[in-house]
This record gives structure tokens, sequence and C-alpha cells, in this order.
């Protein structure tokens, strides 16, 4: 998928390279910006991702155009994480709250 390229700008190439709007991969390049190779790349994903470019009315979801989830670790912060944080940096340790004054000296 091309990088940085909003939801809009997809949905503007999946739309104008659509059979129904009769434009070529070069001339969507042109009016995107976007190079011919990721005019392609953003129109090949969205059929595999269930675009019909034959239904009429054309139907554009954004299931059709996101981004696919990104491999990796799962991040470690959870809500309960947070909060644990947010609560030592809030009060001292006899529990009381500090004052910006302390917390601007720790940093």
């Amino acid at each position: 998928m091309a990088p940085n390229t909003d939801i809009a700008t997809r949905a503007l190439v999946v739309s104008l390279k659509a059979p129904c709007s009769g434009k070529t991969s070069p001339e969507v390049a042109e009016i995107s910006g976007l190079s011919i190779r990721q005019v392609d790349r953003i129109y090949a994903r969205a059929i595999e991702n269930g675009f019909d470019p034959n239904a009429r009315p054309l139907i554009l979801k954004d299931e059709y155009l996101r981004d696919r989830p990104r491999s990796g670790r799962p991040a470690k912060a959870t809500e309960e994480n947070k909060e644990l944080v947010i609560s030592k940096v809030q009060r001292d340790r006899f529990g009381r709250e500090k004052t910006c004054a302390d917390l601007c000296w720790r940093a």
C-alpha cells in the first residue's frame, strides 16, 4: 500500500479507476499525484478486500481501503498499568498529592 496515503485519496483512486469512470492508471496517477504503481496497488488491494468494480451504484466502504493490521509485538501499556503510573506520579510516598512544583522538580 502506498505509504502515507489517506483514506480519501485511496477512495479517489478506486473510484476513478473503476470501469464506470473509464480512467487508466496513468490518468489516475496524474490526477492524484501518486505513482502508477501505487495506483495499481491501491486498486488491487481494494478488490482483494471485497470491492466490486462492476457493481452499480459504486459502493466504497472503509474496510476496502483501510491498511491491514501491522505485525509486531503488542503494546505492554494496559489500562491497569496506565492508571498505576498516573497514580504514582500524582501522589508521593506518604499519599499526599504532589504539587506542580514537585512534578517540575522531579523532571
